[in-house]
């Protein structure tokens, strides 16, 4: 349960970064449209919300939303390593 919620606060926080101009454009080469970047949004934060019922079924009420905490972190931080330090397609900058 502890991988689902990474992955899903991970595939969230991509999410949220692709809705933002400058990294959509690095990795598809153009800026989402309005439609795109409000359902990228959306998607993102309903991925982030739904990471918190993995945590909550692994953990308890307790310590459920402390290993969310970490989980969304830890997500956030892997979405920043890959929309900004892995290199785009077709980028041959070095």
């Amino acid at each position: 349960m502890n991988v689902v919620s990474l992955l899903l606060t991970t595939a969230a926080f991509g999410l949220l970064g692709l809705a933002t101009d400058a990294h959509h454009r690095r990795r598809f080469g153009h800026c989402p449209q309005a439609a795109q970047r409000r359902l990228l949004r959306n998607g993102g934060w309903l991925a982030l919300v739904g990471s918190v019922v993995p945590a909550i079924l692994s953990r308890g009420w307790i310590f459920g939303p402390i290993l969310w905490a970490g989980v969304v972190m830890a997500g956030a931080g892997i979405a920043f390593l890959a929309l900004n330090v892995i290199p785009a397609r077709g980028d041959t900058r070095s």
